[in-house]
């Protein structure tokens, strides 16, 4: 049977005069399948699911960076009801068209931005090394406020996010990957979902590995390949992640929030808090509470 999948135009949701629309949505098994008419990044921010793209059916996490092309078919499902938190991606959509304007703001990127256009141009995913969730964060944030220069900033956010996704993505000339053992793939992607829905009592690397049936030292290779970084610092940043959203959506005391993350140490929390982020926990809430901008829609 033929599947049914709708078609989205750009017009539904760009501004006039502003040919990019940014948004932070909840999926839901409501949304059908669907393509669309302007090209799509998305970033899996919160819980885990499904992402059903082309003829493929990827399982996702947070950190997942998609790069979907004009006429792609697509649609993400979040995981069962019960099992995690719920599945919330941040979507920044722009015509192929927009793509020839940075080509002439950003002249030295020109033919790399003009590979991202190209008619048979084929999705890609890849794992967030660590740049990814904040720059789109900080676009959200950027488009939601409408203050002076935002043309200009989402610009740029777009441009560095397209070279860093061109840079990391594997290339022809590249080595050849060690091959991931049978049923391994899979059991990355589950250590994944345990340390992002677990992460206050975390498993160790090595029960971890044990699960998997692989030894440690082919474990963290399989994982930072996975993730782009190793296991200590997936599970650090998934907790200081963890953190910025309590220190935004909760009135919990500091410590009460170090002990909700997986530190007891609340003088190692602060430390570790502010080397990821630059500031300390208090000035995080103090900042964030200064731009707190609801959810957009999709």
């Amino acid at each position: 049977m033929r599947r049914s999948v709708e078609r989205l135009l750009g017009t539904y949701f760009f501004e006039s005069g502003l040919p990019v629309y940014v948004n932070r949505a909840r999926e839901t098994f409501e949304m059908l399948e669907h393509t669309h008419d302007f090209i799509e990044l998305t970033y899996v921010s919160e819980g885990s699911g499904v992402h059903y793209i082309g003829e493929e059916n990827l399982r996702v996490s947070r950190g997942d960076v998609f790069f979907i092309p004009v006429g792609v078919p697509h649609v993400f499902r979040p995981a069962a009801p019960g099992r995690g938190r719920e599945l919330i991606v941040y979507n920044c959509i722009f015509p192929a068209g927009y793509l020839q304007e940075l080509e002439t703001k950003f002249p030295e990127a020109a033919a790399l931005l003009a590979a991202f256009r190209e008619p048979d141009r084929p999705w890609c995913r890849l794992r967030d090394p660590g740049e990814f969730r904040g720059w789109f964060k900080e676009l959200y944030l950027e488009y939601a406020a409408r203050r002076p220069g935002r043309e200009a900033m989402l610009a740029a956010l777009i441009v560095r996010m397209l070279i860093a996704l061109h840079r990391q993505l594997p290339s022809e000339a590249a080595p050849p990957q060690e091959k991931t053992p049978r049923g391994a793939g899979p059991s990355i992607d589950d250590a994944v979902r345990r340390i992002e829905e677990g992460y206050a009592e975390a498993p160790t690397l090595k029960e971890l590995a044990l699960q998997a049936g692989l030894g440690e030292r082919q474990f963290s290779r399989l994982f930072a390949r996975r993730t782009g970084m190793n296991f200590s610092a997936f599970l650090q940043n998934t907790r200081i992640e963890a953190a910025c959203e309590l220190l935004t959506a909760s009135n919990l005391g500091i410590p009460q929030i170090a002990a909700a993350v997986g530190y007891g140490d609340l003088k190692f929390f602060h430390r570790l808090f502010k080397r990821k982020t630059g500031i300390t926990p208090l000035a995080y809430r103090r900042k964030a509470g200064q731009r707190q901008i609801p959810d957009g829609e999709r």
